[in-house]
């Protein structure tokens, strides 16, 4: 994704296997990790996990959704782990299975880009991110 106005990157996402993406990369101070992508088979897993989330008191841990990305058009949970780290929980996007094919731009002002439906990214979304061992964060 970026922002055509300022020319510069927002967030970019790798894949090792088919899914859209498996590690998300974002802008602001670095370099640190937005989250780790782990994709499921069907909308009916990630429910599976908000019940068991909610019998054991991991509610908490919700940071994001469930919800429905304008990109990928992935259905999505975000949760933080443990030890605080940001992992997204989803399934229903595209393939990526070619990889000759180009990457897809999305312009940040792109309605389809944003989330769907769902409820807005918190703050924490767009400030927080974990930290590379070894790194000193700028």
């Amino acid at each position: 994704t970026d922002d055509a106005s300022s020319g510069k990157l927002w967030a970019a996402g790798t894949h090792r296997k088919g899914g859209v993406h498996d590690i998300a990369f974002t802008n602001g101070i670095g370099p640190r990790l937005h989250h780790v992508a782990f994709w499921v088979p069907t909308p009916l897993n990630i429910i599976d996990l908000l019940d068991l989330m909610a019998t054991t008191g991991y509610l908490p841990n919700i940071e994001r959704g469930p919800g429905r990305h304008g990109i990928s058009n992935a259905f999505f949970l975000y949760v933080r782990d443990p030890d605080n780290h940001r992992i997204e929980i989803y399934c229903s996007d595209y393939q990526t299975v070619d990889p000759d094919l180009e990457p897809i731009k999305w312009d940040l002002k792109d309605p389809q880009r944003q989330t769907l439906w769902g409820a807005p990214a918190p703050k924490s979304w767009f400030e927080e991110g974990s930290v590379f061992a070894g790194a000193t964060v700028r």
